[in-house]
């Protein structure tokens, strides 16, 4: 149980990261030096917060580092990648903001103490994780892709 609450938690979290961007196109390489940049600082910010130890305490850690997410997220919204990489990233980006809601569904689960619930999101958001990491590697963000 404890370790399908971190799965999810570690899944949802390390996967929001992004950086803000103008109103023009980014280069390839512009765009690769921004996302990873960000990503590193979303990650360490999420990893300062101390993890969950068990399912109780699951709510609270959320309730930390879900704004932390919500603002990579955002500012991942913000890039303008290459017009040849836009597809990826509008795909990529609909994942991270699927995985900002399966952390609220996670949240409620929790505080439920509804367990099968819990490990059916935590399989639910690995899927989507794995899914988002081949995505950011295919857009250059390898930074933002974790196991």
């Amino acid at each position: 149980m404890r370790q399908a609450a971190l799965a999810i938690v570690s899944a949802l979290l390390l996967a929001g990261c992004g950086g803000g961007g103008g109103s023009s196109r980014l280069s390839k390489s512009e765009f690769d030096a921004k996302a990873n940049a960000i990503c590193d600082k979303y990650q360490k910010k999420i990893k300062d917060v101390s993890e969950p130890k068990n399912l109780k305490e699951v709510p609270g850690y959320i309730d930390k580092v879900l704004p932390i997410l919500r603002e990579g997220t955002s500012k991942l919204a913000d890039l303008k990648p290459p017009t040849t990489l836009q597809s990826t990233f509008d795909e990529w980006n609909q994942v991270q903001q699927d995985q900002v809601d399966e952390a609220d569904a996670l949240k409620k689960a929790a505080d439920k103490g509804d367990a099968a619930e819990v490990a059916r999101i935590a399989s639910e958001a690995d899927t989507k994780n794995k899914h988002g990491n081949e995505l950011a590697s295919q857009l250059g963000a390898t930074a933002c892709a974790q196991d």
